[in-house]
């Protein structure tokens, strides 16, 4: 999510206590959630982001929107923590070692441990197989790799799973007080070197530690060799991600991110937008709604995915990160521009845009 003061994207994650009870658009809203709420509830983030233009009734989130860009695992015992400590331990060995994986790792403060695998990029799968996707890798990995005590709740959420949020307080679910062990992330060696009871005291100091996401490009091409499996796609190491996806795309028979129009349909890009895209590449910056204007009005236009990838660049004129208006591959559009495209929604009105106040004077 991006800081406030950034464009505000269109992606958002959940906050719960556990119910779901917010959604954050950037850092700085989940950090005010937490700060409300920590000590008093559980506090609980989903694992993925969402898109807030994919909504299909108002206010209710699409969760097969939701960006996949990691893997993540709940391991959870009733009575005997130290069995899901043992699985974590058995998956980093017979997984991770041998991928050269680094796993993020969070001791949870009630009995269990939550684990992320994070890819190297987001993983653009056809919106009608994510759930499905995310449900049968985790059953394959809890088989092949005897993970009794991997979450079949987990697996059943997918992708509309909520996470435990690091350093924040275990409030007891009998007495609704602190237990004094928080939310901890743990580094590979403490969690292979250190025993149940170590971890446990670490947790009850609070420790504060975040080690960010290592990410992996093996961890995405296991995932998406596994989904090439399911849907008996035909793969070789020589084939790149981007192929394999699309031929997943073709074999479930979702709808093409790939966009035509018939020449009656095309509407040459109006001057008022196009001063508007001028303005903007001097000033170096364009808001959301701004971007949703240029969007639509390109699409429409029958422009390609590499030119409006090109427009959204020179704009910014920074890497892509994950802000969704481009990509670090001139070749290949944004997440948003995919997701827009896929609505086949018309350019805005001229009354809409009057609305919008984008009556730009490029020289100002």
């Amino acid at each position: 999510m991006p800081r406030s003061g950034d464009n505000k994207g269109m992606y958002f994650r959940e906050f719960g206590i556990p119910a779901r009870i917010d959604r954050c658009f950037t850092v700085e809203e989940l950090e005010a959630n937490i700060k409300k709420y920590n000590g008093k509830k559980n506090c609980y983030a989903s694992v993925y982001v969402f898109d807030n233009e994919a909504e299909i009734v108002e206010g209710k989130t699409n969760y097969e929107s939701a960006m996949i860009n990691t893997i993540w695992f709940d391991f959870d015992h009733n009575k005997d923590v130290d069995k899901c400590l043992k699985d974590v331990r058995k998956f980093i060995r017979r997984f991770c070692n041998p991928l050269k994986i680094t796993p993020r790792i969070y001791l949870t403060g009630g009995k269990g441990f939550q684990m992320n695998i994070d890819f190297l990029s987001p993983v653009d799968l056809p919106a009608t197989i994510k759930r499905q996707a995310i449900q049968e890798y985790l059953k394959f990995l809890k088989k092949k790799y005897y993970l009794n005590t991997l979450d079949d709740i987990c697996i059943k959420n997918s992708i509309s799973s909520m996470r435990r949020i690091v350093n924040t307080a275990y409030i007891s679910k009998i007495e609704g007080r602190p237990t004094g062990v928080w939310c901890t992330q743990f580094t590979v060696a403490q969690i292979m070197d250190c025993d149940i009871a170590e971890l446990y005291a670490m947790a009850m100091e609070n420790t504060g530690a975040v080690y960010p996401p290592i990410k992996s490009a093996r961890a995405q091409r296991r995932f998406v060799e596994f989904l090439c499996d399911e849907y008996e796609v035909k793969h070789t190491v020589s084939n790149g991600i981007d192929f394999l996806l699309r031929k997943i795309e073709e074999a479930t028979g979702s709808i093409s991110h790939s966009f035509s129009m018939t020449s009656g349909n095309i509407k040459p890009p109006r001057e008022l937008v196009l001063d508007l895209i001028e303005r903007n590449i001097k000033l170096g910056c364009s808001n959301h709604e701004e971007n949703k204007v240029i969007a639509f009005e390109l699409i429409n236009a029958g422009w390609s995915d590499s030119d409006i990838s090109f427009v959204f660049r020179s704009i910014y004129n920074e890497p892509a990160g994950n802000w969704g208006w481009y990509s670090n591959d001139p070749n290949k559009a944004g997440s948003n521009i995919l997701a827009l495209r896929a609505k086949g929604i018309n350019r805005y009105s001229g009354d809409k845009l009057l609305e919008l106040k984008v009556h730009v004077d490029v020289d100002k």
